[in-house]
């Protein structure tokens, strides 16, 4: 297990005050984007911190590419990690900040100049290379803050929210940014967020922090599309938890379908339930259906369907519902986390 490239996280835990992470276990294989999804106090930013060295050296292993990361000082870890707020050096130019952590690398200054312009290419701001930092958007600094961890080519990124606060502009040029410099660098990334849709636009894989504990991880639409607990599904958005029953499953269980799987038919459609329409709300491209069944002691349901569908819904009116018995997830109402992955 020693000699596993990628990040190997080894049973690793940490207590601070009434809070403790972990104990965790968890591999993140070379070239992959992993996203880490929790709510806030869950213990992202602690498990990057840990990794990069800016905490204790934790209880448990950290590995990369075999290396134990443990006795290692941050800068002999190969891990970049940016924070929340980037922490540019307002004193230094866009150029300036890319390149500062060259500095100190014995490359001729052709080859430091090559990196910086490729990657003042990559993240979109070679038009602001000579510009001071302290004169850049919150969008084009965060922008400059990754591309100066990507300039000494980390074997690992840790990336702690790098979306939050951005006007939706901002995290749009951002995201395709980050996408560009993954697939022409491929650097192994951990990527920290609470966003559901960050995480299925951008992720290769991802994982659920709850409370401490790493409660599921996989491929981002089976952990989305298959939660392991009803914890993990709430905090996933799957808003159709039942009694296990009404989805045709046992007795003292609970159920879910996601509301992009449940369907919304005609009445008299055949083997449908019946439901009503009981509100619309319009996203755009999409549109919240709340439904009440008729039968079966469901509570309200939730469906996603496309905007030329929901005009011909309204409230009050009859319709049928459809699942496809696969996309049904099931466990014991008093489900316990997983177990740490492997």
């Amino acid at each position: 297990m020693n000699d596993v490239p990628g990040l190997l996280i080894d049973r690793v835990s940490h207590a601070a005050g009434a809070f403790r992470l972990g104990p965790l276990s968890l591999h993140v294989a070379p070239h992959a984007w992993f996203m880490l999804l929790g709510p806030s106090g869950s213990g992202k930013t602690t498990l990057l911190r840990l990794i990069a060295g800016a905490l204790p050296a934790p209880a448990g292993a950290l590995r990369l590419d075999g290396r134990d990361l443990g006795p290692l000082p941050p800068e002999c870890r190969r891990v970049a990690y940016v924070s929340q707020q980037g922490d540019l050096f307002p004193h230094l130019s866009v150029a300036e900040n890319v390149g500062f952590g060259l500095r100190f690398r014995r490359l001729p200054r052709s080859e430091r100049a090559a990196r910086v312009a490729r990657l003042l290419d990559l993240f979109g701001i070679a038009h602001l290379a000579g510009r001071s930092a302290a004169t850049v958007s919150g969008g084009e600094g965060r922008r400059v803050a990754v591309a100066r961890a990507l300039a000494p080519e980390p074997a690992l990124l840790l990336l702690d929210e790098p979306l939050g606060m951005l006007d939706p502009n901002g995290r749009a040029e951002l995201q395709t940014c980050l996408a560009q410099a993954h697939r022409a660098l491929g650097t192994a990334t951990v990527h920290v967020t609470h966003d559901r849709d960050e995480a299925w636009l951008m992720g290769t894989a991802c994982g659920v922090i709850l409370d401490g504990r790493l409660e599921q991880t996989g491929g981002v639409a089976e952990v989305f599309r298959r939660p392991v607990s009803a914890a993990a599904a709430r905090f996933l958005g799957a808003a159709n938890l039942v009694p296990a029953p009404f989805f045709g499953g046992p007795e003292g269980c609970e159920a879910t379908v996601r509301p992009e799987q449940l369907a919304v038919v005609a009445a008299d459609a055949p083997g449908a339930v019946p439901a009503v329409v009981t509100a619309l709300r319009d996203r755009g491209g999409l549109c919240d259906v709340t439904l009440a069944p008729l039968s079966g002691g469901a509570p309200t349901l939730l469906a996603h369907v496309a905007w030329r569908q929901a005009a011909d819904l309204a409230p009050g009116r009859r319709v049928g519902l459809r699942w496809r018995p696969g996309d049904v997830v099931i466990w014991p109402a008093q489900a316990r986390p997983a177990e740490e992955a492997p």
